[in-house]
């Protein structure tokens, strides 16, 4: 089945050709699954490890991306790591082109490591301890129980109807309030 044309060579691109083998069709699945916007940086620092006069192996790209997958699990933090190695490595090669330096494939992933590590504090996020959160949603539960107490005895005294409350919990709330309100 004929996908599309290459925008590169513009020769067709088939399905079957794309998952002739086990490692490409592995390959493929595997890019597919990955999430939070990782699948298209991947693809492109995937490339940072192909042979200057040659194909990258779909066995190899493979073991690059379970690589990558073993040190970093799939986050938007990887994503910009890798979308920031690709753009930095591609600029240095495009400088290198210009001087007439050669340009070599990467070997290993120490500066997608080292991307990553200064990328990190960017995406750290701030946790409150479980006993905090606990703590605030008690007291807001609290406040909460004292303006409806206060809200429900308001209500019998614009009625009329006060004495129907004297002897409940809520009317002591109201009073404390009532107190409270005229001290200010």
């Amino acid at each position: 089945m004929k996908l599309c044309r290459c925008p590169i060579c513009h020769s067709d691109i088939h399905l079957e050709a794309l998952i002739e083998d086990d490692a490409g069709r592995e390959l493929l699945g595997k890019i597919s699954q990955l999430t939070h916007g990782c699948a298209q940086p991947m693809v492109g620092y995937l490339g940072l490890f192909k042979p200057a006069k040659s194909n990258l192996n779909n066995a190899r790209a493979l073991k690059i991306l379970s690589e990558v997958l073993d040190l970093y699990p799939c986050s938007l933090l990887l994503a910009q790591a890798l979308s920031e190695t690709v753009a930095s490595l591609r600029k240095k090669r495009q400088q290198a082109l210009q001087t007439g330096q050669k340009i070599e494939p990467l070997t290993n992933h120490n500066y997608l490591k080292s991307v990553y590590e200064t990328q990190k504090p960017h995406f750290a996020v701030i946790r409150s301890g479980k006993n905090q959160s606990e703590t605030v949603k008690a007291q807001q539960a609290e406040d909460k129980k004292v303006q409806d107490a206060i809200l429900y005895v308001e209500r019998f005294v614009q009625l009329g109807q006060e004495e129907f409350v004297k002897n409940s919990p809520e009317y002591q709330i109201w009073l404390n309030h009532k107190a409270q309100k005229q001290a200010l």
